[in-house]
């Protein structure tokens, strides 16, 4: 069973690095804009190896006047995230975030997403501060990073009574192989919560030129500053396994496995119309290439069961 496709997001993370210049930038929006992708997701954080430079990109090419849409995170450096939620800190994050993007007096940020959870900082007072930029016309919708249920709903609790700006958005790490967020997707949608799904390839693991053994320019080569993270990952059995099971089933249709990966979460997964899937690249032929894959529209019901059948040998007991 198919359903309506999801939305679809370009992730920036590859601005400043793999896009390094605004010529790049440029023919990279066009190339969005001709498939239909005008909603960008980029962070103060983006890229890692060049902080801030996606969004420095991003606003000397005047995307926000351009037609696009673009959601940014609030700035983090660390997995803890201590006191990236305190009120000054949103304040100097959002302000950095504008002026990098060129923003001008009437334009917003589109969706602003806490990028990580703040420990540290009273949920009340980040309600309050988040609410306060809100009111001061800084950002459209907010929105929030792999938060985990217990957070998410007493952060909505929180913003329910005191009558501030609620999260309309929740961006989290999902995929073929990767879906544990599932659960959570019956509380989103009680409090009207969309969902935009990062890392679709699961970092390019999907791709199964890791498995092959082929690295290469991927993300799991050395040379990668992801390479420790996503091995970490994905570097399973059982996970080949899945890699395995997958070429077996797709290569006598002639398909490959990213098509499949992307045609599986747009027209399969639990992601609705309302939803979102953020897509990388760091060529423009593979934006092309993508788009058009998921173009081909829903799988066949054979290839979705083999597909499913797998979550179940995967899924944690």
């Amino acid at each position: 069973m198919s359903h309506p496709r999801p939305k679809l997001i370009f992730g920036t993370a590859s601005l400043g690095d793999k896009f390094a210049t605004v010529k790049d930038v440029n023919d990279l929006l066009k190339v969005l804009k001709s498939h239909g992708i005008t909603t960008l997701d980029t962070a103060g954080l983006y890229p890692s190896t060049n902080m801030g430079a996606s969004e420095r990109l991003l606003g000397e090419c005047g995307a926000a006047g351009d037609g696009f849409a673009i959601d940014t995170k609030i700035f983090v450096t660390s997995v803890e995230a201590s006191g990236t939620l305190k009120p000054e800190a949103i304040e100097k994050s959002i302000s950095t975030s504008i002026e990098r993007l060129q923003l001008k007096q009437s334009q917003k940020i589109n969706v602003l997403h806490c990028h990580a959870v703040d420990k540290s900082t009273p949920l009340e007072e980040q309600a309050r501060a988040l609410n306060e930029q809100y009111k001061a016309g800084r950002f459209e919708q907010l929105g929030v990073c792999n938060y985990p249920p217990d957070v998410l709903i007493k952060l909505i609790e929180i913003c329910e009574r005191e009558n501030y700006i609620k999260p309309t958005v929740y961006q989290g790490f999902y995929n073929l192989v990767k879906r544990e967020a599932e659960p959570l997707f019956d509380i989103l949608h009680k409090h009207g919560i969309v969902f935009n799904a990062h890392s679709p390839l699961a970092g390019g693991f999907l791709t199964g030129r890791f498995t092959a053994g082929d690295i290469e320019g991927t993300r799991f080569d050395e040379s990668s500053h992801a390479a420790p993270t996503l091995k970490k990952l994905f570097d399973k059995k059982e996970l080949h396994d899945a890699i395995f099971k997958l070429t077996e089933t797709l290569q006598p249709l002639n398909i490959s496995k990213t098509e499949a990966t992307l045609r599986w979460i747009c027209y399969h997964s639990k992601l609705g119309s309302q939803d979102g899937v953020i897509l990388g690249a760091s060529k423009l032929d593979q934006i092309v290439m993508n788009v058009e894959s998921i173009g081909k529209g829903p799988l066949p019901e054979n290839v979705v069961s083999i597909m499913d059948g797998l979550w179940k040998t995967l899924a944690p007991q």
